[in-house]
C-alpha cells in the first residue's frame, strides 16, 4: 500500500520551514545531507510509516526552507532551529536519525535535549579536524555566482559528478579517490538542482559542518544511540578520531549497506519507542518555547517574509501540492499569477496598497509545486490556482493579475469566478496568433538529460536569448528587442524552472500560449488594465490595442 507523504510549512517567528510527514505512531524525526532536502528522504519516510509518525524537514537554507539570518550558522544553530520546529508541531519526545550534515545535527540536537531524544542514530559522522576545517572550508565551498555565459553550469555539473571519484572533490591525487558507485546521469542532475534551487545559500549549512571541530561531546551523550560508519563512505575514516564513548553509544561499522544500516535502526527504534505514545502534529501555527538547552531558535529570517502578514502555504489537491504565498485582506482578492517558465512571484514581487487579501501560488511544475506528475495542461493549472483560492473564506470579488503567458489561463479562471471576477491586470501579456506558438515551441530548450550536461547549456542559452529576440519568432534582425541584457541572476532563477519543468515545457507553452487569446481576452466583459505601458515588453503593440479596443467597445467597463 502506497504511503502519502504530506507536506506542509510551519512559521517560526518570521521565517518558513518545509517539511514532510507521514504515518502514525512515536514521532521519528530524518535529517538530510548537505546540499540535499527532505526529497531524499521519501522511501525512507515510506519505510517507517507504518510504525511512526515520520518528520523529514528541510533545514534551514536547503529545499523550501528559509535560511537562518546567520552569516556562518554554526551546528548548534541548526540544531536550535530542528527543535523549534519539533515545538511548533508539539512534539515533546522522538527519535532523531541525521546522515552527514544531518548526523551533526541530530547528534547536537541529542546533546542539547537528552531528556526529550528517546534514541539517536548517525550515518556517517562527520569527525573533521581543524586542519581539515581550515583546508577544506573556502576551497569545498566556492561562491556560487551565476555567470552571464552559464559556465556555472558547467562548472557545477562537473563539480557534482566529481565528488564521487574523490574526497574531497577537488583533490585528484590516488590518496583521495574513493571507489563507490559514480553518479548517473538523472542523479548528477537531481545533485546539481539541489544546489540549484537554493543557490549561493548552500554554502551557509554545508559549511557548518566544515567549521564544526569539537567531538568531545559524543562521551556526555545520554540518549541510546547508534553511530553507523558504512563500508564505501569516506566518512569511515573518521571512525577512529571519536573519543571515548560511554556504553548507551554505540559505534559500528556496517558492512551491508544502506539495508544493513535499516536493520540495526530497526532493532533499536522498537526497543525505545515500544513504550513511547503516538504523536499528533499541530496542525495550525501555533509556536511554542524551546524545551532544552539553546538560544532564540526563532531568529528572523533572510530573504523570507518581512512580518507584512505574509505567509506560505500547502494546499493538496487533485493534481498534487501547490505552494502559495498569502497575505491577510478584508475586502477583496487579488490573485497574482506568475509567468510560466519563470520563478515564482514572492513577498518582495508583490507591491502592498489597499486592503486586499493576496494570494500568489507557485504554478504547478514551478517552485514549492514542482513535486507533481500531472501534465500541465490549461486544466491541471486552472484547477491548482483555484484549489489554493480555497484557502480564502467568503466570496470576495477577485483581482487577476497575470505575467507573461499566464495570460492565457484568465479565460478559464474568470469562467470558474463568474461575476467574482471584478478587474484583469496584463503584465507583459504574450498576444500570439499564426504560426506564432509554433515558432515558439520549435525553439524551446531540448530537455533531454546529457551525460555531459548539454541540456543546461540549452536552457540557458534559449532563456537569455528570449529576452534579446521574441522567443516566437525565427532569430533575425527582426526579432531582435532593443534591450538591455537580463541579469545573470535572473537568468538562473529562470533556468531553474525551466530545468524543473522538464519535458512538460513545451505541452505547457502550447497551451498557455496559443493564438487567438486576445480575442478571447477581449471578450470576457471584465475590466483589462496593463501591468506595464512600456512599449519594449508589448509586441506589436497589440496589448496596447486590445486595451484601446475595449475602452471603444464596453464604456461599461473603462
Amino acid at each position: 500500500m502506497s504511503v502519502r507523504i504530506h507536506r506542509r510549512f510551519v512559521r517560526i517567528g518570521q521565517r518558513h520551514v518545509h517539511l514532510r510527514h507521514a504515518g502514525q505512531g512515536p514521532a521519528l524525526v530524518l535529517l538530510h545531507q548537505s546540499p540535499q532536502n527532505s526529497r531524499m528522504w521519501l522511501d525512507m519516510i515510506s519505510r517507517f510509516a507504518d510504525r511512526y509518525t515520520v518528520i523529514a524537514p528541510d533545514t534551514p537554507g536547503f529545499g523550501y526552507s528559509d535560511p537562518l539570518d546567520i552569516a556562518e550558522p554554526s551546528i548548534a544553530d541548526l540544531a536550535e532551529a530542528t527543535v523549534a520546529v519539533l515545538d511548533a508541531l508539539g512534539i515533546d519526545r522522538f527519535a532523531v536519525f541525521g546522515m552527514h550534515t544531518g548526523g551533526l545535527v541530530a547528534a547536537q540536537v541529542a546533546a542539547a535535549c537528552p531528556e526529550r531524544v528517546t534514541a539517536l542514530v548517525v550515518d556517517g559522522y562527520a569527525a573533521f579536524t581543524p586542519a581539515e576545517s581550515a583546508i577544506y572550508g573556502d576551497r569545498y565551498l566556492p561562491p556560487f555566482v551565476p555567470a552571464w555565459d552559464g559556465s556555472h553550469l558547467r562548472w557545477l555539473w562537473s563539480r557534482m559528478r566529481e565528488q564521487k571519484y574523490f574526497f574531497p572533490w577537488y583533490d585528484d591525487r590516488a590518496e583521495a579517490a574513493m571507489a563507490i558507485d559514480p553518479h548517473t546521469t538523472q542523479s548528477t542532475h537531481e545533485a546539481v538542482m539541489d544546489v540549484l534551487e537554493v543557490g549561493d545559500a548552500y554554502r551557509a549549512g554545508y559549511g557548518a559542518a566544515f567549521r564544526h571541530v569539537e567531538h568531545g561531546f559524543l562521551s556526555t551523550l545520554h540518549p541510546p544511540s547508534l553511530l553507523v560508519f558504512r563500508r564505501g563512505d569516506p566518512l569511515l575514516a573518521h571512525l577512529p578520531r571519536l573519543p571515548e564513548l560511554p556504553a548507551n553509544v554505540k559505534a559500528v561499522v556496517e558492512e551491508n549497506g544502506i539495508a544493513g544500516m535499516h536493520a540495526r535502526m530497526d532493532a533499536l527504534l522498537a526497543d525505545k519507542l515500544a513504550d513511547e505514545a503516538s504523536v499528533e502534529l499541530i496542525t495550525a501555527g501555533a509556536e511554542r518555547s524551546p524545551h532544552c538547552a539553546g538560544g532564540d531558535a526563532g531568529r528572523g529570517p533572510s530573504g523570507g517574509p518581512d512580518g507584512a502578514g505574509w505567509s506560505r502555504g500547502i494546499v493538496a489537491c487533485a493534481v498534487g501540492d501547490i505552494a502559495f504565498w498569502s497575505r491577510d485582506g478584508v475586502d477583496s482578492l487579488r490573485l497574482a499569477l506568475h509567468a510560466p517558465g519563470e520563478r515564482p512571484l514572492g513577498p518582495a514581487d508583490l507591491a502592498l496598497a489597499g486592503t486586499a487579501v493576496v494570494v500568489a501560488p507557485d504554478l504547478p511544475g514551478h517552485g514549492g509545486s514542482s513535486e507533481i506528475d500531472a501534465d500541465l495542461d490549461a486544466g491541471t493549472m486552472v484547477s491548482a490556482i483555484l484549489a489554493t483560492l480555497g484557502s480564502v473564506p467568503g466570496q470576495l470579488p477577485v483581482t487577476i493579475e497575470s505575467h507573461g503567458a499566464a495570460a492565457g489561463y484568465v479565460p478559464a479562471l474568470a469562467a470558474a469566478l463568474g461575476e467574482r471576477l471584478q478587474r484583469v491586470v496584463l503584465h507583459r501579456p504574450w498576444l500570439l496568433e499564426g504560426d506564432e506558438t509554433a515558432t515558439l515551441l520549435v525553439q524551446l530548450p531540448d530537455p533531454q538529460l546529457l551525460r555531459a550536461g548539454g541540456h543546461l547549456d540549452e536552457a540557458w542559452q534559449w532563456e537569455r536569448e528570449r529576452h534579446l529576440m521574441w522567443p516566437w519568432l525565427t532569430p533575425s534582425a527582426a526579432a531582435r528587442r532593443r534591450v538591455a541584457a537580463p541579469t545573470p541572476a535572473q537568468v538562473n532563477d529562470n533556468v531553474v524552472e525551466l530545468l524543473r519543468l522538464g519535458e512538460r515545457c513545451k505541452p505547457m507553452f502550447r497551451e498557455a500560449a496559443s493564438p487567438g487569446l486576445a480575442a478571447r481576452l477581449g471578450a470576457l466583459g471584465v475590466r483589462l488594465a496593463a501591468g506595464s505601458s512600456a512599449s519594449t515588453d508589448d509586441y506589436l503593440g497589440r496589448a496596447a490595442a486590445l486595451l484601446g479596443e475595449q475602452s471603444e467597445t464596453s464604456p461599461t467597463h473603462p
